[in-house]
């Protein structure tokens, strides 16, 4: 009974030391791949597959001595490119003769991840698998939150440049939400300048480009009251709506892995379109809308329902003097 007692605890020690170090390398993997995604060079063409709707797209991404550069090419459905130098992103919808020039990043289909999440209290790491995507030999990785109020990813991870090659988005029930995967990828060893440049003139489009207003006239004007566990305030900016009456703040909160954006109209309640008030959606992304006294808010984002009405009815609008 005594060896037998003697040998449980073994196996039991043997179980959580394989654990702590399958927890620790996929701690390491996910360390590795935020890095690659933000330094590798690397062109090839990837599918985005939400709901009903598959999307191609081509995508080369550099770096130079100001950070980061990246260009995407839609391959079906309505033309759109976007180009990213450094903070400063293109959007172009050629159909339309538009472009929209921002200081913000839109969506990107490949997910922006920070390594921090490896250990916070709001995401459970582990190595799930190995696998091959584009014909390369991937790691597994897997990402569930620990709450309602996000969602999870599953992560395959080229074993050798530690690029992201597959990423899954899935909800509570494991189900999966949204998908992309690269069907081909290269990593060449410098990338021409040129390939990060559109091929239309000023001439051809229409330019679109938010005029922020004075650094001396952007207070603080938005905060948060019993935000969901893991979710800070990034940034927020506020400017006058050629589209609207009154001035709207934007605020960007993240908890690493997921973040939402919350925008407050600055209206009273009198003049606000109370129509557009509670949840709505539209595949992974999730919107909720409350009006306050003197301001309507909306909370949208990549997570569940919980969250962005949770985070809509956290915000408060502060008094200005």
């Amino acid at each position: 009974m005594l060896i037998r007692s003697s040998l449980i605890v073994c196996l039991a020690l043997v179980s959580q030391l394989a654990w702590s170090g399958e927890q620790a390398t996929a701690e390491q993997l996910l360390h590795k791949m935020t890095t690659a995604l933000k330094t590798l060079n690397y062109k090839g063409t990837f599918v985005h597959i939400a709901g009903d709707n598959v999307e191609s797209m081509s995508i080369v991404h550099g770096t130079d001595d100001q950070g980061e550069l990246e260009h995407m090419l839609s391959l079906n459905g309505e033309a759109r490119e976007v180009i990213r130098t450094h903070s400063l992103v293109t959007c172009i919808w050629p159909d339309s003769q538009a472009v929209v020039v921002s200081q913000s990043k839109p969506r990107n289909p490949l997910p922006t991840l920070d390594a921090a999440i490896a250990s916070d209290d709001v995401y459970q790491l582990a190595l799930v698998d190995t696998d091959r995507v584009a014909g390369v030999e991937t790691y597994v990785l897997e990402i569930q939150p620990r709450d309602e109020y996000r969602y999870g990813y599953r992560l395959w991870v080229d074993k050798e440049t530690n690029m992201l090659l597959r990423s899954m988005l899935f909800d509570q029930n494991n189900h999966a939400i949204e998908q992309v995967m690269f069907t081909s990828i290269m990593y060449p060893e410098k990338i021409e300048k040129s390939l990060f440049q559109t091929s239309f003139s000023e001439n051809q489009v229409s330019w679109r480009e938010p005029k922020p207003v004075a650094l001396s006239e952007q207070p603080d004007r938005v905060q948060f009251e019993n935000l969901p566990i893991g979710y800070k305030e990034i940034s927020e900016s506020y400017r006058p709506m050629p589209i609207n009456d009154g001035p709207v703040s934007h605020v960007m909160l993240s908890d690493g892995m997921s973040s939402v954006s919350v925008y407050v109209e600055h209206v009273m309640e009198a003049e606000q379109d109370k129509s557009l008030m509670g949840h709505s959606s539209m595949g992974a992304l999730n919107a909720f809308s409350l009006s306050l006294d003197d301001g309507f808010v909306t909370a949208v984002g990549e997570v569940p329902m919980e969250a962005v009405k949770s985070i809509a009815q956290a915000a408060r609008l502060k008094l200005q003097k």
